[in-house]
């Protein structure tokens, strides 16, 4: 039995949730067994009947479902009365994040943890996961337990148990919760379906909706829990029939579990007929599929929807543009990111596209009231509602260069905030890890660019290197974890020495928004390179411009990942700045290696990287070879440039020449557009017209502009038999030369 005072205020707990449709957070904070023993009687007590309780491993009985906790994912978009967490031995940001999302109003979270003097010196698995060599679990921080004790000890609606009795019991006064919606008259689509809808947000987002039957563009913005999923299920069901060929697309199929769900739904109270596969629902007079988001193709489908559009790239949004009817759906703040990137690059962009386009923000909750106490806490806790602070301006050549630790920030939130808002703006995706390993890994460093006291550029470092007791089990194939970039140029250039030298990888760079192409990272990195370190490098998806920045600040590339990231569309560039002699040694020789295999690579494995992305890897090699060809080769190529000779019996020499200019020392003078040729056509061996679709220009300029291209290889030694072709070939025009 429960001692009589924690279950009366349980009990009070309880009715107060109920009454406000909210929440309630419970901490158990002793010996693991004295919590599940609490546990087990809470559930004997208290009348829950969806509850679900996770831990580490199920050795233990409760009555309540039992799930251990790396399976969490397969529970996104379940709704339960209670849940618990048993954190004694693995406490991951995410899974908090992710759990306390499915209990639904008038419930409990329970939280199982040691008690907070000992919890606050422990590790658990999640160090285990950062933890990176040459740093032991010694190293370890303990910053993000103390974080997250503080925040349970600030906010109401929180209760804290140990075995000495109720240390915390904060409530939360509210009035009772009635929820309302007002049915729309004269609507398109059926009444029934707007009375599954829960929330007045899903009624508008249907009613705006009803005008996408011709075309459009709606873009639909919310809070995670708002139910703007299923909204976009029900929409999409409503339309089925209407619209024939609909895609939809969102960063992982497991996003749209409620999509499918209400879209189901929907076509049964319409009465419609349909089969479900695993990625499609196919009517008679539709078809509805799920397209991973780099794979949509916009001109195939008559509608497209776009789930958590914030974890997709700003140019495979604007690519969907091309489709008649687009809907862009995205979380604002959640545990899978942040959609207020999207909310600024992505609307930024939609506005000078020229495309009509509606938008819908979802606000009120739907599984519980607004102004949920353990929303609060939790948005809190993970930093999910960070915001960089609002400047009128900012003067680059007046910022100051700042080394902060974690503990600095801690110990000042508005700080804290501000150096993290920037990455919540600035990046696709933003989730609770990335906080937590901030916090507690041992090789994590802060670094900012400040205006007037206010941080206007962040930048999250990783040390890596003086891994010498690693090199071998790189060398031989093994991959510890962290150590990105030396684990590149071991693996791949097999330089074991490289193993001695230390250096930081750039995490994360990100400006504020509103103070974008001032320079203001040029300025950070700057600084960054005066540091006592042998190298600076980073990894990142290569877009143009991002590639360009990184170029631009003295960075070399030396690896490109062998596959596409199937969401993004992008290949992995890893980038390394030389600081140290040791490291600018063997800078020439990795470049030139790099240059050679990226060479080999693009007839095969990286035959459809982007020209753009291909031409900027390849103008970053050292020049300093001259152009080979026998005499034989030679003459063929004057007979190509000057004669009857064509590109297919010349192509090896042709190939030949393209492999070679991009390191020659005196290369002759090529535009843009004719290095791209040379790199579509030449090396990646795509068809004329393919090349001529990627520059703007037809296939037939591009068979005429490769030959001019390769009439300025030719230097004086062939002029006699050049003049000779002219004479036979082009009396008309021999002017030219």
């Amino acid at each position: 039995m429960l001692p009589t005072p924690l279950y009366e205020t349980l009990s009070e707990f309880l009715n107060e949730a109920i009454r406000c449709n909210q929440r309630r957070l419970l901490v158990l904070a002793g010996p693991r067994d004295w919590g599940v023993s609490v546990l087990r009687e809470i559930l004997l007590e208290l009348p829950f009947e969806r509850k679900i309780v996770f831990t580490w491993q199920r050795d233990f009985e409760v009555p309540a479902e039992i799930e251990e906790l790396k399976n969490v994912d397969t529970y996104l978009g379940t709704t339960y009365e209670f849940l618990a967490m048993d954190v004694h031995h693995s406490f991951i940001p995410n899974d908090l994040g992710k759990l306390v999302s499915i209990v639904k109003g008038g419930g409990f979270v329970v939280l199982l943890t040691p008690k907070f003097d000992e919890w606050v010196k422990s590790t658990n698995f999640f160090h285990e996961v950062i933890l990176t060599p040459p740093y032991t679990l010694n190293d370890i921080r303990h910053n993000f337990v103390k974080w997250v004790i503080k925040k349970l000890i600030e906010h109401k609606g929180i209760a804290i148990v140990n075995p000495e009795g109720i240390v915390k019991c904060s409530r939360v006064e509210c009035e009772k919760y009635r929820r309302t919606v007002a049915l729309p008259e004269n609507a398109k689509f059926s009444r029934q379906i707007y009375e599954i809808c829960l929330t007045q947000d899903q009624i508008r987002v249907l009613q705006m909706g009803e005008s996408l039957e011709k075309r459009g563009v709606m873009v639909i913005t919310a809070d995670r829990g708002r139910g703007k999923s299923s909204a976009l299920g029900m929409l999409a069901g409503s339309l089925a029939g209407r619209v024939r060929r609909i895609c939809v697309t969102a960063p992982d199929m497991n996003n749209l579990n409620e999509f499918f769900r209400f879209l189901e739904k929907t076509l049964q109270i319409r009465g419609i007929n349909y089969k479900r596969r695993r990625k499609s629902v196919i009517g008679k007079k539709f078809n509805i599929e799920y397209v991973e988001p780099v794979n949509v193709d916009p001109h195939k489908y008559d509608m497209i929807f776009v789930d958590e559009a914030a974890g997709i790239p700003v140019p495979l949004l604007l690519k969907y543009l091309k489709s008649r009817r687009v809907v862009y759906s995205t979380t604002t703040h959640g545990y899978e990111g942040t959609g207020r990137s999207f909310s600024i690059r992505f609307m930024g962009a939609l506005k000078k596209s020229g495309r009509n386009y509606i938008t819908v923000e979802m606000t009120e909750p739907i599984r519980y009231s607004q102004n949920d106490p353990v929303e609060r806490w939790l948005f809190d806790t993970l930093l999910l509602d960070s915001e960089p602070v609002q400047l009128q301006s900012v003067e680059p050549e007046r910022t100051v260069y700042r080394k902060y630790t974690i503990e600095d920030l801690l110990y000042n939130e508005s700080k804290l905030r501000e150096y993290y808002g920037i990455f919540v703006l600035a990046h696709y995706r933003n989730n609770p890890n990335d906080f937590g390993i901030l916090c507690d890994a041992p090789n994590q460093e802060l670094r900012v660019l400040e205006y007037e006291g206010h941080i206007v550029c962040s930048v999250q470092l990783a040390r890596e290197g003086g891994i010498e007791d690693y090199a071998e089990d790189l060398y031989y194939g093994e991959t510890p974890p962290g150590n990105i970039i030396p684990d590149v140029i071991i693996k791949h250039y097999r330089m074991r020495d490289f193993a001695k030298y230390r250096g930081y990888r750039i995490v994360r760079i990100a400006t504020h928004p509103e103070f974008m192409d001032m320079g203001l990272g040029t300025e950070m990195l700057r600084n960054i390179k005066k540091e006592p370190v042998d190298w600076v490098g980073s990894s990142f998806g290569a877009t143009a411009r991002l590639l360009r920045f990184w170029l631009k600040n003295g960075f070399y590339p030396i690896h490109i990942s062998p596959k596409i990231n199937e969401v993004t569309g992008e290949y992995s560039v890893v980038v390394l700045h030389p600081v140290k002699s040791g490291v600018k040694r063997k800078m020439k020789n990795i470049r030139k290696m790099f240059g050679k295999k990226l060479i080999a690579s693009l007839s095969e494995i990286h035959r459809n990287l982007d020209l753009d992305i291909a031409r900027l890897l390849l103008t970053t090699l050292p020049r300093d070879e001259t152009l080979k060809l026998t005499d034989t080769e030679w003459k063929r190529l004057v007979a190509y440039c000057w004669g009857p000779g064509n590109y297919e019996v010349t192509m090896d020499v042709i190939k030949k020449v393209a492999e070679q200019y991009f390191f020659l020392s005196n290369p002759p003078e090529l535009t843009e557009e004719q290095e791209k040729i040379l790199i579509g056509k030449v090396l990646q061996h795509r068809h004329w017209d393919d090349v001529g679709r990627e520059i703007r220009r037809g296939g037939t300029y591009v068979v005429i502009e490769l030959r001019e291209i390769m009439r300025k290889f030719l230097g004086d030694e062939y002029e006699e038999e050049i003049s000779e072709f002219q004479r036979r070939f082009h009396s008309a025009d021999s002017e030219r030369r």
